[in-house]
């Protein structure tokens, strides 16, 4: 049904390198449980991400869009926003303001 989303507030600790086997599987679990599209809010996370976790979102944006689902991601910071944009994720993920 359009409009309807699943929305997850993400904490830094989610998205520490260590952690990022159980990121992994905590996202694709709730894209397998819903028919719905993802909200990813990134409201509690002040640094940047690294290659493992924009590797993790391409491969959920990639999972979703198999579905006819969209992966959004919300209220990312600033140098997050600059890395999509020289690296042209932001024409691929669909970032919300």
């Amino acid at each position: 049904m359009p409009g309807l989303f699943m929305k997850i507030i993400l904490q830094e600790s989610d998205l520490a390198y260590e952690r990022i086997l159980d990121f992994h599987e905590r996202i694709m679990e709730v894209i397998a449980t819903t028919d719905s599209d993802l909200v990813l809010d990134f409201s509690n996370v002040s640094f940047t991400l690294d290659s493992a976790v924009i590797g993790e979102l391409m491969k959920f944006h990639n999972n979703l869009q198999e579905q006819d689902r969209r992966l959004i991601l919300e209220n990312t910071n600033k140098l997050t926003r600059t890395v999509f944009r020289l690296n042209k994720l932001d024409t691929i993920l669909h970032l919300s303001p």
